[in-house]
């Protein structure tokens, strides 16, 4: 007869937070490969891509969040890690701007 004790557990590796590879993109159609692990939020995900994204000229200074069209169109819970929302290699992750300019906004209309 055959028992595991606590030593057989802790001796294996946990592969549960192995680093996988998700894209990122924004709504004007560019796209970086970003690896991430299932136990980093949301978050702490779209900040680095923002940071990168603004860097490289992509986006402008916002406040954006992640959607994953395949699962919603809504924005992604920021405190919510990747494998609590399952997200899964290969997925498309989109950046959006929580407060779009609408047409016109921010212009000085001279009479």
């Amino acid at each position: 007869m055959s028992t595991h004790s606590e030593s057989d557990t802790t001796s294996k590796p946990d592969h549960t937070d192995h680093p996988f590879k998700v894209i990122c993109r924004s709504l004007a159609g560019h796209s970086d490969k970003v690896t991430v692990k299932p136990s980093d939020t949301v978050g702490e995900a779209t900040d680095k891509e923002v940071k990168r994204f603004i860097a490289k000229g992509w986006l402008t200074v916002g406040d954006y969040s992640l959607s994953l069209p395949r699962f919603s169109n809504n924005e992604l819970d920021p405190s919510a890690t990747f494998g609590d929302l399952g997200i899964v290699e290969g997925d498309v992750l989109v950046l959006v701007n929580r407060k779009p300019q609408v047409d016109g906004a921010g212009i000085t209309l001279i009479k």
